[in-house]
């Protein structure tokens, strides 16, 4: 019997760019590889599906992955011989190459409450921008996250009995830009700040349509996100990573982290207990009841502070990367406080002896405001220019790129 003949088939399409393609194995690399429809497509499958929600349940029931939440790159490194019994650590973590800190059991303790004394006044978090809770005589502690929508901000909670918290965490997050100037969460990296233990690192779905991914700072493509939701491995949405976050801090919990207040925001929690090494080392050179007048950025801090180069000079972030960072830039902070003193008043007299303290913002120059004749009358006040002719100035005349804590907000 003559077997039966096969059709050819049809060519296959993209249908985000109306591309052509021979076969489908093509236009799914295409998908992949351009981030069009590649949350509709499963590689391991070979299938394109008509909707993410219909590769969600097929992932659901096929390949029941659950997202990458522990995994690290962080791994042991040679044991250090500091020649003392009382070492502050008893070997250590190595990252993108670098070597960080892996506190014994017992210097454990004594860390984390010079890190509580250290956790800055609700004053001072004020005056950097952190969103903070209202008189907790007013605030309720229990309300449901069913009523909290996008405007608003969750306060951390007191934990269960039966769900221990961490007694410190590093949080860093990195953001890419939506409309209207804001920014929505794409990765996020928590470490316990006592052990080094890795407890979240993740990509973040993006709930909303993003207008500038930031690859040159975050690393991260639509590509490289869209291959991770396709394949179940990124958390859904800011939500999703405030979940996560809170399965591991409490109200007690010491969140430490560079220039936390825009994590917070993005994640839309609120919380007390602070450590931001940006403030902590401008106060070291201004005072802790002085304005700050500059802050450094966490790559100046580890290159002045620790000798270390991060991000192999090439600026683009990692959140672990930046999470051990920072913690490694807060344990010296509290283990080196003669030297940061020193730092810090070198420092001091730099900021003062270049400019008078001015600011160094990279500003284009004005251009010549235009004159015009008195009105008629004498109204219009004693101004004798044209206000509508000064210069409007955009983010990229005023933020200094090396100093900016996160991903910038679109320009315009």
């Amino acid at each position: 019997m003559t077997p039966p003949t096969r059709r050819a088939s049809a060519p296959q399409q993209c249908g985000v760019c109306s591309k052509s393609f021979k076969t489908l194995e093509a236009v799914i690399n295409h998908c992949v590889a351009t981030g069009h429809q590649a949350d509709q497509c499963c590689q391991k499958c070979c299938r394109l599906f008509g909707s993410p929600q219909a590769l969600t349940q097929h992932n659901d029931s096929r390949h029941r992955r659950r997202p990458a939440l522990n995994s690290t790159e962080l791994r042991p490194a040679a044991r250090r011989d500091s020649g003392t019994a009382s070492s502050p650590y008893t070997d250590a973590f190595t990252c993108r190459g670098n070597i960080y800190t892996r506190l014994s059991t017992a210097d454990q303790s004594a860390i984390y409450d010079m890190l509580v004394s250290t956790c800055h006044p609700q004053s001072r978090l004020k005056k950097e921008g952190y969103v903070l809770p209202a008189d907790p005589r007013e605030e309720s502690c229990a309300a449901r996250e069913s009523e909290w929508t996008q405007s608003h901000h969750l306060l951390t909670l007191k934990p269960e009995h039966s769900l221990p918290k961490r007694k410190a965490v590093v949080l860093d997050c990195e953001m890419a830009g939506v409309q209207g100037g804001q920014s929505e969460v794409v990765s996020i990296c928590v470490v316990d700040f006592l052990t080094g233990e890795v407890l979240v690192n993740s990509l973040v779905k993006p709930r909303l349509p993003i207008t500038d991914w930031r690859c040159n700072i975050s690393g991260v493509t639509p590509a490289i996100m869209s291959l991770a939701v396709a394949n179940n491995q990124a958390l859904d949405g800011w939500e999703g990573a405030r979940v996560e976050l809170c399965r591991h801090i409490g109200e007690d919990t010491v969140l430490v982290g560079q220039s936390l207040r825009f994590d917070l925001q993005a994640l839309r929690v609120v919380h007390r207990k602070i450590v931001d090494t940006a403030i902590l080392t401008a106060e070291a050179v201004f005072g802790r009841d002085k304005e700050l007048r500059q802050l450094w950025g966490l790559s100046a801090l580890c290159k002045e502070l620790l000798d270390l180069q991060i991000r192999n000079g090439s600026g683009v972030h990692d959140g672990l990367e930046d999470a051990m960072a920072a913690r490694e830039v807060a344990l010296w902070c509290l283990r080196h406080q003669k030297d940061l003193k020193i730092w810090a008043t070198e420092k001091r007299k730099s900021f003062w002896r270049n400019g008078a303290g001015k600011r160094t913002w990279r500003k284009k120059p004005k251009r010549k405001a235009v004159q015009r004749p008195p009105r008629e009358g004498g109204g219009g006040g004693d101004s004798d220019f044209d206000l509508s002719a000064d210069e409007v100035l955009r983010w990229e005349d005023v933020v200094d790129y090396e100093m900016w804590p996160k991903s910038p907000p679109d320009w315009d």
